[in-house]
């Protein structure tokens, strides 16, 4: 699926139809990944997985999970990041998290849960890897390791949550841009981000013209350097100490 793209606000009605780039099914070499999930595993682990995995290539808006259907599909990113997505019934929406290279999508799968009530997309493009989540739920009750490994991964997504949930209620506009821009760079190969003010905006759950103030605020520090459509990080040390416990709280 694609996001459609309605007055600035791209994923507040129905599924668009499926555009996701899927390419062969050779499995992969488990050394040369970057998905540190994947890599992380043993041998016979990923012997259980990596016969089953596909390669696609994911454009920014590309739906992976959307709420009230079936999820048919685990995904590994190699790069990019999806954003987790929740939705009042008013169309209201708060980001609840993002994913990387570090695990997979969605980790619902091996809970036993056959439907998300998150919507989650991709925010910034890349490639990687998805299996059918009937698979990834088999080997997780076949295997006493890789079901440690995915219980470990589940616990660190509920811990992410439970940080944004705090940092959305109880830190400034510009700390929490900070430690958003601060994940991001935790799941890329570099210190460059490319997002618009007015996706940030989305993601924040703050008016553009916030995000536009704190941007300038930061930049002002001499913590990022933004530009059309790309902010990078020029300071991550100071913008650490400046995002504190919005990005530190329960590391």
């Amino acid at each position: 699926h694609r996001l459609p793209m309605l007055h600035g606000r791209s994923w507040l009605r129905g599924p668009p139809p499926a555009l996701i780039s899927v390419g062969h099914s050779m499995q992969p070499v488990q050394k040369s990944l970057k998905n540190q999930f994947l890599s992380a595993m043993s041998a016979g682990d990923f012997a259980l997985l990596g016969p089953h995995l596909t390669a696609v290539d994911l454009a920014r808006g590309d739906v992976l999970d959307f709420p009230g259907q079936t999820i048919e599909y685990a995904w590994f990113l190699e790069d990019g990041i999806a954003s987790m997505v929740i939705a009042s019934r008013d169309g209201h929406e708060v980001e609840a998290g993002i994913i990387g290279r570090e695990g997979l999508i969605d980790v619902a799968t091996i809970l036993g849960v056959t439907k998300s009530p998150l919507r989650c997309f991709i925010q910034i493009p890349g490639h990687g890897y998805r299996m059918p989540a009937h698979t990834l739920a088999a080997a997780y009750r076949a295997s006493e390791t890789l079901r440690a490994l995915l219980n470990q991964f589940a616990f660190s997504v509920l811990i992410q949550i439970a940080e944004t949930a705090l940092s959305n209620a109880s830190f400034s506009i510009e700390e929490r841009l900070a430690r958003w821009l601060l994940m991001c760079a935790d799941r890329l190969a570099g210190e460059e981000i490319a997002m618009t003010h007015e996706f940030l905006s989305l993601m924040l759950n703050v008016r553009r013209a916030g995000v536009t103030l704190a941007i300038q605020s930061l930049q002002g520090a001499g913590y990022l350097e933004s530009r059309r459509g790309r902010i990078r990080i020029t300071d991550r040390p100071g913008l650490e100490e400046f995002a504190n416990d919005a990005y530190t709280a329960l590391r």
